[in-house]
């Protein structure tokens, strides 16, 4: 896998985050994901998929700078910023963020296994 697939990969789940593509956005995550938001709060795959489902956090652009990837085996860690509108709660929220984002090769191809992010200033 080069960065550049991986970093197509990240660009699919953004695609399917923003325009509620839940098949599109199942099939890259893996069954032990960890999202972790720049609030601290970690969800789990079904608790984020079901708060992105339910209409509790609705993703409505996705904007990356400065990715950078680090391939370790059969591990892919991307860290860069992230620029965000979304709604939350019913709250439209602009996040800027740094994150790091891991990718885990499986027999079914590679998955989104953990995201973290903090707060960037503005």
């Amino acid at each position: 896998m080069t960065d550049k697939e991986i970093l197509e990969l990240g660009d699919r789940r953004y695609q399917a985050m923003t325009s509620s593509n839940w098949i599109a956005l199942e099939a890259l995550l893996h069954p032990d994901l960890i999202y972790t938001h720049s609030s601290g709060v970690a969800d789990t795959r079904a608790s984020w998929l079901e708060s992105m489902k339910s209409g509790k956090t609705r993703y409505k652009s996705a904007r990356c700078l400065e990715r950078k990837v680090r391939m370790l085996g059969d591990v892919a860690l991307v860290t860069g910023k992230a620029d965000f509108e979304a709604e939350v709660g019913g709250e439209a929220r602009s996040i800027k963020l740094a994150f790091l984002e891991a990718w885990a090769k499986t027999p079914q191809g590679w998955k989104f296994v953990a995201w973290q992010a903090t707060p960037r200033p503005a």
